[in-house]
């Protein structure tokens, strides 16, 4: 260390003033540039933050998704023959007042009603549908006098 003080007061006044003001400028420069780098990374990151966010709330959904896939119990338990399950869905209406369903065979239903109300027929098909795997075969629907209500003949089948 004296070997530092004994050059710098061998240093006129003018080059010990020179050499501060070009220290002091390479500090300047050197916090500048750190500076620069600092805002170019947070401009960066302040436009990464949205995709990012949504990638967080997609892998939320799929981590829901996920939970509520683990609750519904396995496909192997909830096997039985295709006829017990199709007789389920005809059992008391399946729900669908005013109709009566008939089971076929062991992939086909029928469901006929003169006085169904429309929107409950469309829920009871998507519940059929999401259930029992079931699908319209054919369908022949008349609109009654009544708002809302039909008289239906369908056949579904499984699919």
């Amino acid at each position: 260390m004296s070997a530092l003080a004994g050059w710098w007061d061998r240093r006129s006044s003018g080059e010990q003033r020179t050499l501060l003001l070009a220290a002091g400028l390479v500090i300047v420069i050197v916090l500048g540039l750190a500076g620069l780098e600092i805002a170019r990374a947070r401009a960066r990151l302040n436009a990464e933050l949205p995709r990012l966010r949504a990638s967080i709330a997609g892998l939320e959904r799929d981590a829901a998704e996920v939970k509520r896939l683990r609750s519904v119990p396995p496909a192997a338990a909830q096997q039985q023959s295709a006829g017990a399950q199709l007789v389920t869905l005809a059992t008391n209406g399946g729900g669908l007042a005013g109709a009566q369903i008939a089971v076929l065979d062991d992939k086909r239903v029928k469901v006929s009603g003169a006085d169904v109300g429309f929107g409950a027929l469309l829920e009871w098909l998507q519940n059929a549908q999401a259930t029992h795997a079931m699908r319209v075969e054919s369908a022949r629907l008349e609109a009654l006098p009544a708002a809302g209500r039909v008289r239906a003949e369908l056949l579904l089948t499984r699919s």
